[in-house]
């Protein structure tokens, strides 16, 4: 909605001031690239002798706060200026709500005093519990001030309170609009372009940050107003602005802006390394992920063990990379919420998995009392280092074999050598290259109990010694 002058016809009532038509509420619906101005809106709003507008309403739509000129003759002054004769009449603030039975009934604000002062221009606070106006009631600077009035428990509007002088000047400050915590508000009283600038003020708990002039092109050498957001976003900022600036159609012109924002860039740099060596790991798999979980995006890093990931602004995320033989490391990106352009830097740490020397008991890999063949309990612990294996191409290993103190020394020796074999001919049987493979029996030799010879023990503690291992020879294996 928009205060606008009607066309009207050579007998229509014109203002003494400006010669044309007294402004009314219409409304606009975007059409294509343009606008499609409808008819003037509900009669009850302008229903007024004189000057209706500017309008806003709540964001439910079902409050509207409409200034207007008091419509009534007692209590006006007569002037004379540049061949016009009008009297001078105060602006008051209607404040209308939508009953229950969808109809609008209209009150004046309580602070309204037409006789003495104006009051007008109104604007609601994101919460909606400060109305903004602008008037020259007594107790200002000077001129028009931005006033406010603070919400009541009952829902009445409090004693209207001053913006103050970082606000207010000695000449006029009026057409006051809110968007999140900015208040926007025009004067001719601080330094600008000409006429009324526009200007925009931090809305702070105990008051108002230093006002900025908003430049050109918004202000101009002419009056602007009425600056309005109508969408703030990381891509664009729309609005409209009300100005007689040259190039318009005529008097004060409704003009709508658009600016496009740059794009602000977030990367994740980022390096997988040896965590012992800080070696840098080439080809280590990196993955993004929401909190939640799910995969965002994966990549190799490249020959320096390097990645990039570009990021949302307010999104956290998770980074996880991996390589064969490492466990894996990850790492919390906690949410940015930058200006500019901003780099995010990451250190990977993979722990080898495997490193030469490393002893490994495969749990519950048994063989039966003087046997060297591969148990079907004992396949399915070998299936799992088959998986290892695979997983670590460039892992060597010796997979050793030891038994009980039961039967001489010799024998023992050539037991477990024999079992050894048995389990690395089963892992080669199953596609592990057998130059990975090296098999070795340690007999009686290596036990991990006091089950030695003529020590009376149970069948339990003698199958314990009956135990397969694996040793790391190497991790970097080369067909």
């Amino acid at each position: 909605m928009f205060a606008g002058e009607p066309k009207i016809h050579a007998e229509a009532k014109k203002s003494g001031m400006t010669g044309k038509g007294y402004l009314k509420i219409f409304s606009a619906e975007r059409q294509g690239n343009g606008y499609d101005r409808q008819g003037v809106r509900d009669e009850r709003f302008n229903d007024a002798r004189y000057h209706v507008g500017p309008v806003i309403t709540d964001q439910a739509e079902q409050t509207m706060f409409v200034t207007r000129t008091y419509p009534k003759e007692e209590n006006t002054e007569r002037y004379k200026e540049e061949g016009y004769r009008f009297r001078k009449h105060n602006l008051e603030l209607i404040i209308y709500k939508l009953n229950a039975d969808g109809d609008w009934e209209g009150e004046g604000f309580a602070y309204n005093n037409v006789k003495e002062y104006s009051l007008g221009h109104a604007a609601l606070s994101e919460d909606e519990n400060r109305l903004y106006f602008a008037s020259d009631m007594p107790g200002g600077y000077g001129g028009v001030d931005i006033w406010y009035s603070e919400r009541q428990d009952d829902g009445s509007w409090g004693e209207p309170v001053n913006a103050g002088e970082e606000i207010n000047t000695s000449g006029d400050d009026m057409f006051p609009s809110v968007y999140k915590n900015q208040l926007f508000y025009s004067t001719d009283g601080k330094p600008g372009m000409g006429g009324l600038d526009i200007f925009e003020a931090e809305i702070k708990e105990n008051g108002f940050g230093t006002p900025v002039n908003l430049k050109y092109p918004v202000n101009s050498p002419g009056d602007d107003f009425c600056f309005v957001i109508s969408e703030n976003n990381d891509e664009v900022l729309k609005g409209f602005l009300s100005s007689n600036r040259t190039g318009g159609a005529g008097g004060d012109d409704i003009y709508s802006f658009l600016y496009e924002k740059p794009k602000i860039i977030i990367t994740l740099e980022g390096v997988a390394v040896h965590k012992e060596t800080r070696e840098p790991l080439p080809a280590s798999r990196i993955t993004l992920y929401s909190p939640e979980g799910n995969i965002i995006a994966r990549k190799a890093a490249d020959e320096n063990g390097e990645f990039r990931f570009s990021l949302d602004k307010g999104t956290d995320y998770i980074v996880r990379g991996e390589d064969e033989g490492f466990h894996a490391d990850s790492s919390f990106i906690a949410s940015v919420f930058p200006q500019a352009d901003t780099t995010l830097s990451v250190v990977l740490e993979l722990d080898p998995m495997f490193k030469v020397g490393d002893k490994i008991v495969l749990e519950n890999i048994y063989y039966d009392f003087d046997k060297d063949n591969i148990r079907p309990d004992a396949a399915e612990i070998l299936d799992e280092l088959i998986v290892t294996l695979r997983d670590n191409p460039t892992l060597k290993i010796e997979l050793s074999s030891h038994t009980d103190s039961r039967g001489s020394h010799a024998y023992n020796e050539d037991l477990s050598q024999r079992r050894a074999q048995s389990a690395v001919d089963y892992l080669v049987s199953r596609g592990i290259a057998r130059d990975r493979l090296v098999a070795k029996g340690y007999g009686e030799r290596r036990l991990t109990n006091h089950c030695s010879d003529g020590v009376p023990c149970s069948i339990a503690e003698h199958q314990a010694n009956r135990r397969t291992e694996i040793e790391v020879l190497s991790t970097d294996y080369k067909e």
